[in-house]
């Protein structure tokens, strides 16, 4: 982050005006460079003129700034060995909500987790642990899938599926799974086409196995989201498949790992905004995909070299 003095700083933003294109991308570079801490400067600057393209202008530098922030956090948590998902979805839900209060957030997680924990004990069969995580979750606390004749963003956003209780099949899976990890259950997501689903798995999986979508001997059972937790077979995976006249591949039915989840986020929240006409964030969405996508290939260029 760089440093100004508040003479400096002003002086800047006076030269936001200018019609000069050098002046002007001196100017931005300049207020860009003082990264995420700038931004309540530069907000009580557009609060304090009364400039139209001034003010315009510092939207910009603040939208640009927020957004570098959230490609580097996402980038880091890439490269990070846990690849925390409860991370990741805040990471992406600041796309929207810049101001999101992260730590409340994790807390209210907790207490949904801590409920289920209270519930659950040694002497339970996979089922039953279960019914104790779609009680709590579904019944106790009122979680409800839905499904909109409309593409509707929020519905993607994890701040507001705890504030609305109302999720898509793949934000209130993400949930789901996030609230079942803390509980240290053998429980993962699994990407089908149009649809997201989870996993009731007969051990925890470890990053090597769920990287290669070919677990589909460990699952015990499937889990539906959007039909309030509801337990299936493989059998249904298959039928929907033949309904969708989607060919069946061996991922539909094997539980992925946590990049293919975020990777699956980003692409449904990036279909939302393009299909409401919204392109600047249904391209910064589109970016931030292809980060993780082209991280994705670099990383198995690299695993290639080393065989």
């Amino acid at each position: 982050m760089t440093e100004l003095s508040k003479n400096e700083f002003y002086a800047l933003i006076s030269l936001l005006d200018d019609d000069d294109q050098e002046v002007l991308a001196h100017v931005s570079e300049k207020l860009t460079s003082l990264g995420i801490n700038g931004i309540p400067l530069l907000t009580n600057a557009y609060q304090s003129i009364d400039n139209t393209v001034v003010q315009s202008r510092l939207e910009e530098l603040i939208s640009s700034i927020q957004f570098d922030n959230i490609s580097d956090r996402l980038s880091y948590w890439h490269q990070s060995k846990e690849k925390d998902l409860l991370e990741a979805t805040l990471i992406i839900a600041q796309i929207h909500y810049p101001e999101i209060d992260e730590f409340a957030i994790q807390q209210k997680i907790n207490s949904l987790a801590k409920s289920v924990w209270i519930e659950l004990n040694a002497a339970l069969s996979p089922l039953e642990e279960l019914q104790v995580i779609n009680q709590v979750f579904f019944q106790l606390h009122g979680y409800l899938g839905v499904q909109t004749p409309t593409p509707d963003a929020d519905l993607g956003y994890i701040n507001k599926v705890l504030d609305t209780k109302k999720g898509n099949s793949l934000s209130l899976g993400i949930l789901f799974l996030i609230v079942a990890q803390k509980n240290d259950l053998p429980i993962y997501g699994i990407n089908l086409p149009y649809h997201f689903i989870m996993a009731y798995c007969k051990k925890h999986l470890t990053d090597e196995q769920l990287n290669d979508n070919r677990n589909d001997k460990d699952v015990m059972f499937y889990i539906n989201p959007l039909n309030k937790g509801i337990a299936f077979s493989r059998v249904e995976i298959t039928s929907y498949l033949e309904q969708m006249k989607i060919e069946p591949k061996r991922q539909y039915y094997s539980p992925c790992n946590h990049v293919e989840i975020i990777k699956s986020l980003l692409y449904n929240q990036m279909s939302c905004y393009d299909k409401n006409h919204d392109n600047k964030k249904a391209q910064q969405l589109k970016a931030l995909f292809d980060m993780l996508n082209n991280q994705n290939a670099d990383n198995d260029i690299e695993m290639e070299d080393e065989d």
